[in-house]
């Protein structure tokens, strides 16, 4: 099996960004990411299993999500990891931003 989702939260257990590669109703996302964020925010600092944003990057994807839902779809399709190259996963949207 691969990946199932993505999801990427601030300090305060906010999504700022969540993808899924299989068929979850709102109430289901909504129970899942409640119990990860819970478990994730409850260990201390030995125990932590995900990795904190610095509160630039969190504005960065607020402000751009288009972007960074357009990286995540560069890297993972149908969940399975397809590009890990960040100059591959980069390019495309340098080239649209220098098309704007």
């Amino acid at each position: 099996m691969g990946i199932r989702f993505i999801l990427m939260v601030n300090k305060q257990g906010q999504t700022r960004l969540a993808q899924y590669y299989e068929y979850l109703t709102l109430e289901e996302r909504r129970a899942l990411e409640g119990e990860i964020v819970r478990k994730c925010l409850a260990r201390n600092e030995q125990q932590v299993c995900v990795y904190y944003l610095i509160l630039q990057c969190e504005l960065d994807i607020m402000f751009h999500l288009e972007k960074a839902h357009f990286m995540l779809e560069e890297m993972v399709m149908n969940g399975c990891i397809v590009e890990t190259s960040k100059a591959n996963i980069l390019s495309p949207i340098q080239l649209m931003d220098k098309a704007s």
